[in-house]
């Protein structure tokens, strides 16, 4: 059905919001606040680690910088999700071809994926870096696009948050929300899909 699958990075390819929510709570506690750390998480499927520091009235920049902190603190790594390797190994082996779009720095991110042997099988990885706006603009999807001579009808944007879903509705490409919780119900994806096996089970449709 498609032969591009551009992926979200933390919370699709990677479980890594466990060390990341610890990381937003203990920044806001140190700002004199007592979040609720379902509703920081909420926010965060909904919408973006900015919402959070403009709910409390922090400066974006240092808010980012302190919980970037914390996280790299932690000795826990975060690991792909069970079906990461078989998903996109198939997809390659349908010679189809996989990207990442990121929050997350580049080199971080490529650690991880070596960690699994997982890098060799995506083709490029695009992160703050690159200085593009953060999503759901789809600057960061246009230029993945461009570069590569994408077909739009055949490329998929793939990520757990309303944010993947609106950068890819926006740069006209498909989409699939990775749904693991099911908080987000009003979201207008191509595709919902609920573990990775699903999304397998459309990359070899």
């Amino acid at each position: 059905m498609y032969h591009s699958y551009i992926w979200d990075f933390d919370g699709t390819l990677f479980d890594s919001y466990p060390i990341m929510l610890e990381a937003f709570l203990k920044t806001l506690k140190e700002a004199g606040f007592d979040p609720d750390p379902k509703e920081i998480y909420r926010i965060l499927k909904a919408s973006s680690s900015k919402q959070v520091a403009e709910k409390y009235q922090l400066d974006f920049i240092d808010f980012s910088a302190r919980f970037k902190a914390y996280e790299a603190m932690d000795e826990r790594l975060p690991i792909s999700f069970p079906g990461t390797k078989e998903a996109l190994q198939a997809l390659v082996d349908n010679g189809g071809k996989n990207y990442i779009l990121t929050h997350r720095d580049v080199v971080s991110t490529k650690e991880l994926l070596m960690r699994e042997d997982l890098a060799h099988l995506v083709i490029e990885i695009v992160g703050p870096e690159n200085n593009f706006p953060r999503k759901p603009d789809p600057t960061s999807l246009n230029y993945l696009v461009d570069k590569y001579q994408l077909n739009k009808a055949q490329t998929v944007m793939i990520g757990d948050r309303a944010m993947d879903v609106l950068a890819g509705k926006g740069a006209g490409v498909q989409t699939i929300f990775y749904d693991i919780e099911g908080l987000l119900t009003d979201l207008e994806a191509d595709h919902v899909v609920h573990s990775m096996k699903e999304i397998k089970h459309i990359i070899e449709s």
